[in-house]
């Protein structure tokens, strides 16, 4: 059975010996993000810090730093399963003749499972906050000569201004003030390109910054799935089951109806700030960079929300082992373009 949302996650991982509760009071201001690197270096568990200082909201953190945390949050011990699931689909032909389709039915069924579906509400449409603001949510900072505090692990969603294809990316948002944000989406990824299309329209970008969600979709928002690939398709396929979306309340977006929260807005190009620095993956401050502004426009959000984070540094961490999930789930996808190929592997130290 699919896991749905990050609580039946985490219910899953301390089921699994694989999550550990906090209840001393914990610091946003570094010290979240210090005792979530010392976890990850030394092959620690998931961590849920329940009495974050000065906010109601719990923190998680560490959720898929093991091989281990990433088959229970996907549901398969082989993640080339899923690269798997899309070549067949790609290699599925529709039959012409009525009685041919009829026994075709079951792989199309199969297939259709994994489409998402448009709901009128969710758990994430409980709460929604017409007077929006990130000073309620408990965003870390996570090295003490960055900029600010920055969101690490938000999914943000956008849409190609011309076909409509959805795309889910995780980008560092650094946070300027109550309802003001730096979108640090580098050129060669897929939210800049939408981000330009509308530029070249004067328009701005609308945006969602999604935060958790089915561990599939968090996936899928990693993922270099193949252009024009709709990434909530992609987060059915990894999860054999389709996902529910709900429109967003200020902007022309879905975004997972399972998900935590949900920060709508928009880029503008015309407002460009400088972003950095941040203490990145290479072990190294990146300086500081222009990027464009992102302006909170409302929040949807569960009850109960619980506030998912990861920290950055030196290798190996926490996105060393999505890369290796990944790495393994797109060997049947590359395989099936370039044939002679056995076989690959990215080293941890070298995944960006």
């Amino acid at each position: 059975m699919a896991i749905n949302d990050i609580h039946e996650f985490i219910d899953s991982l301390e089921k699994a010996g694989e999550l550990k509760r906090v209840k001393t009071e914990v610091d946003t201001n570094l010290e979240i993000a210090e005792i979530l690197r010392r976890v990850s270096y030394t092959n620690g568990p998931a961590v849920l810090f329940e009495n974050v200082k000065d906010y109601d909201m719990p923190v998680l953190g560490n959720a898929f730093g093991s091989i281990k945390r990433l088959e229970i949050g996907l549901e398969t011990t082989e993640f080339s399963e899923i690269g798997r699931r899309i070549t067949d689909m790609t290699k599925m032909e529709i039959p012409s003749g009525i009685f041919n389709k009829i026994k075709k039915l079951p792989e199309l069924s199969k297939m259709s499972e994994s489409f998402p579906k448009l709901e009128k509400s969710g758990p994430v449409t409980e709460i929604v906050n017409k007077s929006p603001t990130f000073d309620e949510i408990p965003i870390i900072k996570s090295w003490p000569k960055d900029a600010g505090k920055f969101i690490t692990f938000g999914l943000v969603a956008t849409k190609h201004p011309e076909t409509g294809v959805r795309n889910l990316g995780v980008y560092r948002i650094q946070i300027v003030d109550s309802t003001h944000a730096l979108m640090h989406w580098q050129k060669h990824k897929r939210g800049a390109a939408h981000h330009d299309i509308s530029k070249e329209k004067n328009n701005k970008t609308d945006a969602a910054i999604i935060i958790g969600g089915e561990p599939a979709t968090v996936f899928s928002a990693i993922a270099p799935v193949p252009e024009g690939l709709d990434k909530y398709l992609f987060a059915g396929i990894a999860r054999k089951k389709g996902i529910s979306t709900v429109k967003c309340k200020t902007v022309d977006l879905e975004v997972p109806a399972n998900a935590e929260i949900v920060l709508e807005g928009y880029v503008d190009a015309a407002d460009v700030r400088d972003e950095g620095p941040f203490g990145d993956h290479t072990g190294y401050y990146t300086p500081k960079e222009p990027f464009p502004t992102f302006t909170l426009t409302g929040i949807m959000q569960r009850k109960n929300p619980v506030y998912l984070t990861t920290v950055v540094g030196k290798p190996i961490l926490e996105d060393a082992y999505i890369g290796k999930a990944i790495e393994r789930s797109f060997l049947p996808l590359i395989q099936m373009l370039q044939p002679e190929v056995i076989d690959f592997s990215m080293p941890p130290a070298g995944w960006f």
